[in-house]
């Protein structure tokens, strides 16, 4: 594997186990993918982000949209050392959450947006290469 051209890591090998959804026997020219099946893995994952989001939680209230969403994560991990109390050993811990909060909480959100992205771009070269196939067998 090469590294990239300003120097930077590079990007992780990836093998995918050969019972990944959508994907079949490699031919020698590349394994087999079938799109139907990603494009149902893309739309479970998702609903999956919907979940991350809090989208459309019936009963919930505007502050709390279920566990593990980012307006949970938001709400409940903002704790600093007025939370944890003012002895020095509580401060400190709330001075680390706070800065673990302040940390992973935009991170979470982008998280998300980040695989969306991701399925979009799925998404857009599937329907690419079914629309060039179907151009050149025409």
């Amino acid at each position: 594997m090469s590294r990239p051209a300003d120097g930077g890591t590079p990007p992780p090998e990836l093998e995918l186990p050969s019972d990944f959804p959508g994907l079949g026997e490699d031919d020698g020219n590349g394994p087999f993918i079938d799109h139907h099946e990603v494009r149902n893995v893309i739309k479970a994952l998702r609903t999956s982000l919907g979940a991350l989001r809090g989208e459309t939680v019936p009963n919930m209230s505007a502050t709390w949209t279920g566990p593990g969403t980012v307006n949970q994560v938001s709400y409940e991990g903002n704790v600093g050392p007025e939370e944890a109390g003012q002895w020095e050993a509580a401060s400190a811990f709330g001075n680390n959450i706070h800065f673990a909060y302040n940390a992973f909480d935009p991170s979470y959100a982008l998280l998300i947006e980040h695989v969306e992205k991701w399925a979009n771009a799925v998404e857009q070269a599937i329907a690419n290469y079914e629309r060039f196939h179907q151009d050149s067998s025409a």
